[in-house]
């Protein structure tokens, strides 16, 4: 299953939360944490993180590894911390809405 946009910030911010990661070790991660349920490609990946840099929510630094390959890790910043606060509380509210719904239409 593919992440639809709002649950792939909300994940990739929460996956920072642990830790600094580069791309495709969030990729990897996203596989990992969610048990193979949830998968993405690289090139869907830059432009959320993109996104989130530019709205300040996470920040990026390089490194360099070995003689010649930069590899870039993402940071979520507090402001990140606080927006994906919300995003939390914003998808338990919908959750549950969702699953009232489910639950009146079994005992209809």
């Amino acid at each position: 299953m593919r992440e639809s946009g709002s649950n792939y910030r909300r994940g990739v911010m929460s996956l920072l939360k642990r830790g600094d990661m580069y791309g495709y070790q969030l990729v990897q991660e996203t596989e990992r944490a969610s048990g193979g349920k949830l998968t993405t490609q690289e090139g869907s990946l830059y432009p959320v993180l993109y996104k989130l840099q530019e709205q300040g929510l996470i920040s990026d630094r390089r490194e360099l590894v070995g003689k010649r390959m930069t590899r870039v890790y993402y940071h979520i910043e507090p402001a990140g911390e606080e927006k994906l606060r919300e995003l939390i509380a914003e998808y338990e509210t919908v959750t549950a809405g969702v699953f009232a719904i489910i639950k009146g239409e079994a005992e209809a």
